[in-house]
């Protein structure tokens, strides 16, 4: 049993329609919408060049019936479930999405998934914080959840695994969502880079998404305020990491932000919540509130410390030698002891 979970429009349709495009040429595969019409999915796979000749859509959101027909498919290979929050089953308490409805679905699925030995996908909704909504029992349930990501304007996509009973956790997927669908992208830091300009800011990282190094772009922006609380707000990090970080700036790093609103977010909708990237927030700052841009060819990496200093993290080898294949120099705790080190050897104060 394997839940699948992402914000709206992200792509998880998508994805898993691509999936039982490549499923449905071997064996048979069920399809079960209760949130679209079999026209819009049936358009959708058509788009997508989906020709899988065993691939069946059940445009239905009772469980019961869901369940009667799976029951009667023969060399069943996989059963999508377009949602779990849509789902309803008779005779359970609450409306479709309440705790008691979705604890006694996802049981009856997984019962059904290991019985038949057939693997079930069901999707799920994530709430404003990313955390997948509903109990947190569903987690401990399934069998595998995967994480779907990205920014919905943007068209690259993050497939995330956070618990997996069968495999590692530590390996992610990155696609890019064309007009056929979803596409691997094999090198995904050349194409950061390759859309990368040096302007105030701007500033490169290098954040590990799983055991695989990815070079991403933080940006921050400064504005003058006049309020008496200047904003902070940040898209894709820690905000509680980002102003820590600023506190540090202006304390020991003499960076003036008592009186600018400050916006610091990651580019192309990633996520990035690991220490190692203190040290690009520090930068990004500090050269938006400066206005002076940092080098093209520079990358930083490094836990910021309350008292200023910079702290070796976690698979530094790893960033170093993806920094060396672009042709990027470092930025690190072994060049720069402190924030205040950083901050005079790139803009001089």
């Amino acid at each position: 049993m394997v839940l699948l979970s992402g914000t709206p429009g992200v792509g998880k349709s998508t994805l898993l329609l691509q999936v039982c495009g490549a499923v449905g040429k071997e064996q048979n595969v069920v399809y079960v919408s209760g949130e679209e019409g079999e026209e819009q999915v049936v358009e959708r796979a058509n788009r997508l060049g989906i020709k899988a000749d065993r691939l069946y859509f059940l445009p239905q959101s009772d469980l019961d019936l869901i369940m009667g027909e799976l029951g009667q498919m023969e060399d069943l290979g996989m059963v999508v479930i377009d949602s779990l929050q849509t789902t309803t089953v008779e005779g359970v308490t609450g409306s479709a999405g309440s705790p008691s409805q979705l604890k006694h679905i996802s049981a009856v699925l997984t019962q059904f998934a290991k019985t038949k030995n057939v693997p079930v996908i069901a999707t799920g909704h994530v709430t404003k914080s990313f955390a997948i909504g509903g109990p947190k029992f569903l987690e401990h349930i399934v069998d595998v959840v995967l994480s779907f990501e990205g920014d919905r304007f943007s068209s690259l996509r993050v497939l995330r695994a956070t618990k997996n009973r069968f495999g590692a956790t530590s390996e992610v997927g990155i696609f890019e969502m064309k007009g056929k669908g979803l596409v691997e992208v094999k090198d995904p830091s050349s194409a950061f880079l390759s859309k990368h300009k040096p302007m105030p800011g701007s500033a490169l990282t290098i954040a590990l998404e799983g055991t695989r190094p990815l070079l991403l772009e933080v940006q921050a922006l400064t504005s003058a305020t006049n309020y008496p609380y200047p904003k902070r707000t940040t898209q894709g990090l820690s905000a509680k990491r980002t102003l820590l970080i600023m506190a540090v700036l202006e304390k020991l790093g003499r960076v003036n932000l008592s009186r600018s609103d400050i916006f610091v977010k990651t580019s192309f909708g990633m996520r990035v919540f690991e220490p190692a990237a203190d040290l690009a927030i520090a930068a990004s700052v500090a050269s938006a509130r400066l206005k002076k841009p940092l080098p093209k060819d520079l990358v930083f990496f490094g836990e910021v410390g309350l008292n200023g200093e910079i702290r070796a993290v976690a698979g530094e080898e790893e960033r170093e030698k993806h920094a060396k294949k672009l042709g990027l120099k470092v930025a690190s705790a072994k060049d720069y002891p402190t924030i205040q080190n950083l901050l005079a050897a790139i803009f001089s104060i």
